[in-house]
């Protein structure tokens, strides 16, 4: 059993990069790749959270592009935006919680990122493999 002593906030990942609803689809992928990243939260202007996109949403928009082109090219360009991809209205958590409840978060609703927000503004994210390194003693 976890212990619901640990608070997120002592595991959680501080200097996060965020996206914007309007970054192209190609921008972002290409952000993923070359920071070998796997979730961005997505804040409006005011760096409230609005959402989040995973490489597993820009893998889907890709695999959209790949299968309804007609001539078999992939055309990246710059009318699939990160509003398009990104999950809108994200289950999220604040530093106190504790690293139980984000881990009774993943299972139920089988995701692999929390953000964390503290006030209005994302403070961190959490992730799957946060949790494991924790229990690893990583």
């Amino acid at each position: 059993m976890i212990t619901s002593t640990v608070a997120v906030s002592d595991i959680m990942t501080r200097n996060v990069l965020f996206a914007k609803p309007g970054q192209a689809f190609a921008e972002i992928a290409r952000l993923f790749a070359e920071m070998d990243i796997h979730h961005l939260p997505v804040t409006d202007e005011d760096g409230k959270l609005i959402g989040i996109i995973s490489a597993n949403d820009v893998m889907r928009g890709f695999s959209r592009r790949l299968f309804n082109s007609p001539d078999g090219s992939i055309p990246l360009d710059q009318s699939l935006t990160v509003a398009d991809l990104m999950t809108s209205n994200p289950v999220y958590l604040t530093p106190a919680n504790s690293i139980q409840k984000a881990a009774e978060l993943f299972a139920r609703h089988r995701i692999q990122c929390l953000p964390v927000v503290e006030g209005t503004k994302v403070a961190g994210i959490i992730t799957t493999r946060d949790l494991v390194k924790h229990f690893a003693g990583i």
